[in-house]
């Protein structure tokens, strides 16, 4: 356990060795009467530490001491944060609206029962608008899907699983597909990585195609 001790602030230091000074800026017992005391005490605690003061309960020995930051981040955890300024309460500017509703107040979605165009329809013929045959690269990946669950494209999408309902709409999750992609010239490539779902494809074309409006 690391030892700590009182010394004049007009001693003569050794700093060979890796340690912490701290200076005591006051000492006093807490009143009602003492506000002011304890804002300007705080304060050039705060200017000579560069940001940081430390407040002991010294008839407790054993009462943990208590860690302040000026600095906009933990001493601690090293958490930060920017500078507070009102762009930051303010839900019309982007610095300060909410990441999930971007400030509307109004989440917006995909709703899967508009997604499906129609249940009878399959997966190859148009149940999923901008998916099917016409559509070849989205429909490649449905098809490698298809492989890889052991399900039909030619089936009606409301004689499908829930579990490939599930998958199609909400992506695989982890799980690691190998997708077969043909370009014009009619070569193929394969590349495995996780489907991420027709939904999330769609919300992410969405922000994608904002995003580039907006800049």
């Amino acid at each position: 356990m690391a030892k700590s001790a009182i010394f004049p602030i007009r001693r003569n230091w050794n700093c060979k060795r890796n340690i912490t000074i701290e200076v005591v800026v006051d000492r006093f017992k807490v009143r009602d009467d003492l506000t002011q005391r304890l804002a300007e005490s705080f304060e050039t605690a705060l200017e000579l530490s560069g940001g940081t003061a430390v407040v002991a309960d010294m008839d407790d020995p054993k009462a943990e001491e208590l860690l302040f930051s000026a600095n906009f981040a933990c001493p601690i955890c090293g958490y930060s944060m920017r500078e507070l300024e009102p762009r930051l309460f303010s839900f019309n500017n982007p610095a300060g609206a909410c990441p999930t509703c971007d400030g509307l107040g109004v989440q917006q979605y995909f709703d899967p029962d508009r997604v499906i165009q129609n249940p009878e329809l399959s997966l190859a013929g148009g149940a999923i608008r901008g998916w099917d045959r016409r559509n070849f690269y989205y429909f490649q990946m449905l098809k490698s899907l298809a492989d890889h669950y052991k399900f039909d494209v030619e089936a009606p999408w409301g004689s499908l699983s829930a579990n490939v309902h599930k998958v199609v709409l909400y992506g695989s999750g982890k799980e690691n597909i190998e997708f077969k992609y043909m370009n014009d010239r009619g070569d193929t490539s394969i590349r495995r990585h996780p489907f991420e779902g027709v939904l999330h494809n769609m919300e992410r074309r969405y922000k994608e195609t904002e995003s580039s409006a907006g800049t």
